[in-house]
């Protein structure tokens, strides 16, 4: 068949990823790791083509031109709570026009049965993307899945769970080449171009407010893994962001990948990982292997909100983390979520102080939002601060989704701008990010996205 993996227009520059859509909350869109794995997995029995809307800023008239001058047989695209109307609509059209359209997305993780009973144009959603749902789906299988569900002959519709959801899992080596050269950015990326890379899948973790903890755990085998490095080596791409989630939750795993990281000696790198998974030996060699940048949940400043969303750490044991990652030399990059329902102004006030505190290269705001699946969403449902009819919103903050306990929508959005303002408008800090800059490249990406941060939170 000919099929199209997509990644729809939109109105703003949304990042529909990994089960969790946003708006950009400054200017960065990285490659979407859905569509990149799914490219190997599809690429072995069919012609396959990408269409990343997001990056090429295209609108929908154009879109549809570009799909046009394909014909595919089939389209596995891209959907968002974000932007669910939007992409409902563009959809629509497209199997109108003869398409089948598998589709993969946060708004489909929850009652999935009812978004394709709603949608006359939606032949499956894939709830796992590291399987082989989506070949066996296209050609014709209605039963054996890892996790999908189904609108079959008869018309019934069905989740399948039937596969593993920790060990491991291989997927053919995802096609880069297929993706745009052009219009991704990353805001720690010290050299162009860059790439993401996904090592294994879902989170051992379960963090109540996210949706990869309810995914399970896979790893891939640290020979593909290598293999698909090599191959983006080999198209002089020497940046990489690894998408996983917990960076080294598997301690001699991560310690062979770093080893043979270390010996090629030719990548820079971005991860995520916690304060309490980053020890010495694992950081030196991350050092070495050519990690520069880490990316951190801190969350709130309040032992008691750590432990009741089950973060698995204090705040001490945070602040330590974080003094281990400066004595090795790495940037820090702090993730905080805010507008819990416990929130108020003084608590606001205390995350920011926290994150001064501790010294921060950057800091990153995520609105609180009910995802689909989590159990956090059943306790918003439960405490009246959403419906269930409520399918649109934003974790990138371009709009408060949730009131909390004592602050209405509008005051959270406020709040949430002045503490982006406070963090990043101090005169020695500005002046720290002007001289760690290492390139031309990182210059110019600094000032664009400092620039989109601020022009977002006036």
């Amino acid at each position: 068949m000919r099929v199209l993996l997509l990644n729809p227009p939109g109105k703003r520059i949304y990042i529909r990823d990994y089960f969790c859509s946003k708006t950009t909350k400054s200017n960065y869109l990285f490659h979407p790791v859905d569509l990149l794995v799914l490219s190997g997995t599809l690429a072995r029995e069919h012609e396959i083509a990408v269409l990343d809307c997001m990056a090429e800023r295209l609108d929908p008239e154009a879109a549809r031109a570009r799909i046009a001058a394909f014909a595919p047989d089939a389209i596995v695209s891209l959907v968002g709570s974000v932007s669910w109307d939007e992409d409902r609509e563009f959809l629509a059209r497209e199997a109108q026009r003869g398409a089948r359209v598998l589709a993969i997305g946060d708004v489909l993780q929850e009652a999935s049965e009812q978004r394709l009973a709603e949608n006359a144009w939606l032949e499956a959603a894939l709830h796992d993307f590291s399987s082989e749902d989506a070949p066996r789906i296209l050609a014709g299988e209605r039963d054996e899945f890892c996790d999908a569900t189904v609108r079959r002959a008869d018309g019934s519709i069905a989740r399948v769970r039937r596969g593993p959801r920790k060990g491991s899992f291989r997927v053919p080596r995802p096609r880069h080449e297929l993706f745009p050269r052009e219009g991704y950015r990353f805001s720690f990326a010290r050299r162009a171009p860059f790439a993401t890379v996904l090592s294994d899948y879902g989170c051992p973790y379960p963090c109540t407010f996210c949706v990869i903890g309810t995914l399970g755990f896979k790893t891939r085998p640290v020979t593909d893994v290598l293999e698909e490095l090599d191959a983006l080596r080999a198209r002089g791409v020497r940046e990489i962001f690894f998408m996983d989630q917990t960076f080294g939750v598997l301690r001699e795993r991560a310690l062979e990948l770093c080893g043979e990281l270390e010996r090629r000696g030719d990548l820079g790198w971005t991860a995520f990982t916690r304060p309490d998974t980053a020890d010495d030996e694992l950081l030196a060699a991350m050092k070495r292997a050519g990690c520069h940048t880490l990316i951190l949940g801190v969350e709130s400043a309040s032992d008691e909100v750590l432990a009741a969303y089950k973060k698995g750490y204090r705040a001490s044991v945070v602040r330590e983390g974080f003094a281990r990652v400066k004595r090795h030399g790495l940037r820090t990059v702090g993730t905080f979520i805010i507008g819990l329902p416990e929130e108020d102004e003084a608590s606001l006030a205390r995350t920011l102080e926290l994150a001064l505190e501790l010294d921060l290269d950057f800091m990153s705001l995520n609105m609180a939002v009910p995802r689909f699946g989590t159990p956090f969403r059943a306790r918003a449902l439960e405490l009246g601060l959403c419906g269930p009819a409520d399918l649109v919103m934003d974790q990138g903050g371009a709009d408060a989704f949730l009131p909390t306990s004592t602050l209405d929508r509008g005051a959270m959005l406020a709040l949430k701008k002045r503490m982006v303002r406070r963090f990043y408008l101090r005169p020695g800090y500005l002046l720290r990010r002007l001289a760690s800059v290492r390139s031309l490249h990182e210059l110019r990406a600094q000032a664009r996205e400092g620039l989109a941060l601020l022009t977002r939170n006036v």
